[in-house]
């Protein structure tokens, strides 16, 4: 369901004042938030400075073989990311990566996309004449990747590391997905048009004042943030966006991609601030006294949610680029996480990837498919992004035909 707010200012000035005066102690609580982030800051400064890994680092085979151990999960639910390495061969991925570039230039993508003027606001600043990201959904790698049942293991896998149960209420089915059409980035090197500041999605404004946010912050608002789980489920699903291609309508456990080449830092690629709990931070940094009563530390509705040098500088200091993935290797992140783009590609060869995030089964990602399987059909652009429908005539686009019995389940087509 869409947030509807008439007057943004106003609605931020009532909710802070609610909100604040649920937290008296606010000054003394965010010290405390203060000190526990300044902590996970100087434990990643430590050990990025001695070589070590900060993003937890697992295998595909170590899933299939239920190998990973607690001490493992629990680093990646302090963390709030994780690489899978392998879940795809390097022969697979080479081969979806050059039908990926036929499709594009047969299609004459380059030419349409000069003529649509880059619809996509979001990225419309960012874009140089030659897009870095690319308006498809349809393409048969990414249908064939979406719906391949390593990724549905994957994703499964990932969803169980989420409270999703509680009592007799069961938020999602973590072993069903249904499957979001996301784009692709071809990131050519040299390239210093794609930068993406650091920022989170899945809303902005609204993780203060819309009512589903508010409750899945509750120890936090209450000023019981200790109590605070981030992967608890629990009304992850009851959340409203504000209208906007730039957000995505559906619950996804994690934000994720597959990597299409070989990349990792200066290549142009993917930052995380890795501190899973700094939701917490950016949550009551907006309410304190130094903020404008009508402003949320600058987040503006239907963007994503900056994570900026005025407001959250303490917390940048943690943001560190992935390392290095080889091709069929993937990235996960929490929906609250901070991630950014580099600002330049200095490698010497593309920067390519998928977007392929979780997405499991429930009413709110369930009432997506139906508008996502229109829009398949058609072969246009999907619900969540700008109406560019690049794909509507494009050659050897994916159809119902190229769906698995998986891939028509995660669709919405059939039932599970």
């Amino acid at each position: 369901m869409d947030l509807i707010i008439d007057n943004i200012e106003e609605a931020i000035v009532k909710t802070k004042k609610q909100l604040k005066q649920n937290l008296p102690d606010l000054k003394g609580i965010f010290k405390e938030v203060e000190s526990c982030i300044a902590e996970e800051v100087s434990i990643i400064q430590t050990l990025i400075a001695d070589g070590k890994e900060v993003i937890p680092d697992i295998s595909y085979k170590d899933i299939e073989d239920e190998k990973v151990n607690q001490e493992t999960i629990d680093l990646i639910k302090k963390r709030g990311c994780v690489i899978i390495r392998n879940v795809f061969s390097k022969y697979q991925i080479d081969e979806w990566n050059e039908q990926l570039e036929e499709y594009i230039t047969a299609n004459g993508y380059y030419e349409q996309c000069q003529e649509k003027d880059h619809l996509d606001q979001y990225f419309n600043s960012l874009q140089s004449s030659k897009p870095q990201v690319f308006g498809i959904y349809w393409s048969q790698p990414q249908v064939k990747a979406r719906q391949d049942k390593s990724m549905a293991k994957a994703k499964a896998w990932l969803n169980n590391l989420w409270v999703y149960k509680q009592n007799s209420n069961t938020v999602f089915d973590p072993t069903k997905e249904c499957s979001y059409a996301d784009r692709i980035r071809r990131r050519e090197p040299g390239d210093n048009t794609f930068g993406l500041s650091p920022h989170t999605d899945a809303g902005s404004i609204e993780r203060w004042i819309d009512k589903g946010y508010q409750k899945v912050y509750r120890s936090i608002f209450e000023g019981k943030w200790r109590e605070y789980d981030p992967f608890d489920a629990t009304y992850r699903t009851e959340i409203s966006e504000i209208p906007s291609p730039a957000v995505s309508h559906v619950f996804r456990t994690f934000q994720g991609w597959t990597a299409l080449t070989e990349q990792g830092p200066n290549d142009g690629t993917l930052q995380l601030i890795p501190i899973v709990n700094n939701i917490i931070y950016i949550l009551y940094r907006a309410l304190l006294d130094d903020v404008p009563e009508d402003s949320l530390c600058g987040a503006l509705p239907g963007r994503a949610l900056d994570t900026s040098p005025e407001w959250h500088a303490l917390s940048l200091k943690a943001l560190i680029s992935i390392p290095l993935l080889s091709p069929g290797d993937t990235v996960w992140w929490h929906p609250d996480i901070t991630h950014a783009v580099e600002d330049t590609h200095v490698g010497k060869n593309y920067s390519n990837v998928m977007y392929i995030g979780s997405s499991p089964l429930c009413k709110k990602n369930s009432d997506y498919l139906t508008l996502q399987g229109e829009r398949f059909l058609k072969g246009e652009s999907a619900p969540d992004f700008s109406k560019e429908d690049y794909e509507v005539n494009f050659l050897n686009r994916a159809t119902m035909d190229d769906l698995s019995d998986l891939g028509k389940k995660q669709m919405g087509f059939t039932p599970w």
